[in-house]
């Protein structure tokens, strides 16, 4: 399975470094990058062939920079996976597809999945906000293979604890979702 992994947001964070907890020091493009790369390993070491890219140019828009989904379809890439922290003081994780009834929803569900079992019982108050369609996003509507975008949970809220203390055991949620997924095919 050869999986591509875009970790959200700017490599070192300029000029994006998606959301900040300034209290806590945490960007989530260096949380984003943290948890992609080991990810990466473990694929890896799961027998996965793995292509990494954390850019901010998601489809063109920022010429100076590689372009994400242009470089994920020429990839020839099985899955695609963007790694995300989210913000809002909500709890828990959401795994957006395309569409939830194709093959990324399956992705997505087997992702989601996996997250949840990993950090519930690290955290009972981590939530499963589910898997949800997000069509216009441009890392799901520009791929051409199984897609998805992982929000590991909130910056500003409680989860910062498990964004801080287990981006490892992430990592490797993630990493049993898309080999779950690659089983499934």
């Amino acid at each position: 399975m050869n999986v591509f992994i875009n970790p959200g947001h700017a490599l070192g964070g300029n000029p994006d470094p998606g959301c900040v907890n300034q209290a806590e020091n945490l960007r989530e493009c260096d949380i984003a990058l943290t948890v992609g790369s080991i990810m990466g390993k473990f694929l890896e070491e799961a027998g996965c062939t793995v292509s990494l890219l954390q850019s901010h140019n998601l489809g063109g828009e920022s010429p100076a920079f590689p372009n994400v989904t242009d470089t994920a379809n020429h990839s020839l890439a099985d899955a695609f996976i963007s790694i995300h922290v989210n913000a809002g003081g909500g709890r828990g994780a959401e795994t957006f597809c395309y569409w939830r009834y194709g093959a990324g929803g399956r992705l997505a569900a087997c992702i989601q999945n996996q997250l949840v079992m990993a950090m519930q019982p690290l955290d009972k108050g981590y939530l499963d906000r589910g898997v949800k369609e997000r069509p216009s996003l441009c890392v799901l509507r520009e791929t051409m293979m199984p897609a998805v975008l992982v929000e590991l949970g909130f910056i500003d809220s409680e989860d910062v604890r498990l964004l801080k203390e287990h981006q490892e055991d992430m990592a490797k949620a993630v990493a049993r979702g898309v080999t779950d997924f690659w089983r499934t095919i």
